[in-house]
């Protein structure tokens, strides 16, 4: 037999007031009502139960501290939907390890590089101008790109977590490979044209 909490009755926005008021009893109520569909938006990006298991602890660690800022134009549950998104997607990008085969490009042979073996500062180097050149490409671009080239999910898996058809999906991977390519070609050897360009989605 489930026991509901003595203030189960509020709405959620009475529990906010009363969590943001000091009331960490609001707070258990809020988890109590969210939390198994929480937890499902948490396995779409953590595949083993221990990994949705962080993904859920740290959403609402964020969803804790954040509460103030919640505003009852969206509805709660929608809130911390997002906020298991936005942690879902930093673990999946905080887990993952840039790889140069994704870069396509053979004018740009990082790994047979020999410097790389010699040079540890300047394969720091490289691994911080890849990062940077990923930070500029459109937000849909690079979320296709880190989930599906470094997270290792399937372009099935990331439309699923975004909600968008798989063509979508493969469209801007592409894009973003192409805007890589492009960037990073542009660090090593100078723009072709003198400027380059990141497609929008």
């Amino acid at each position: 037999m489930t026991v509901l909490p003595k203030n189960h009755d509020l709405s959620d926005t009475q529990l906010v007031k009363q969590f943001v008021s000091g009331d960490s009893r609001a707070f258990s109520t809020i988890i109590h009502r969210h939390e198994r569909h929480m937890m499902q938006a948490a396995r779409k990006y953590g595949r083993k139960p221990e990994d949705a298991q962080d993904i859920l602890q740290e959403a609402l660690f964020r969803a804790s501290r954040n509460m103030h800022l919640y505003r009852a134009e969206a509805a709660l549950g929608t809130w911390l939907h997002k906020l298991v998104l936005n942690s879902g997607f930093d673990w999946a990008t905080h887990r993952s390890q840039v790889e140069f085969p994704i870069l396509n490009e053979p004018t740009i042979d990082l790994e047979k590089d020999p410097r790389l073996a010699t040079d540890p500062l300047g394969y720091l180097d490289v691994a911080m101008t890849i990062r940077s050149a990923i930070d500029q490409l459109h937000p849909d671009q690079r979320i296709a790109l880190i989930l599906v080239d470094l997270g290792g999910y399937t372009v099935e898996d990331v439309a699923e977590i975004e909600g968008i058809k798989v063509g979508t999906v493969k469209s801007r991977r592409g894009r973003a490979r192409k805007a890589l390519r492009a960037l990073l070609h542009a660090d090593f050897f100078g723009p072709e044209d003198g400027s380059i360009q990141c497609e929008s989605n």
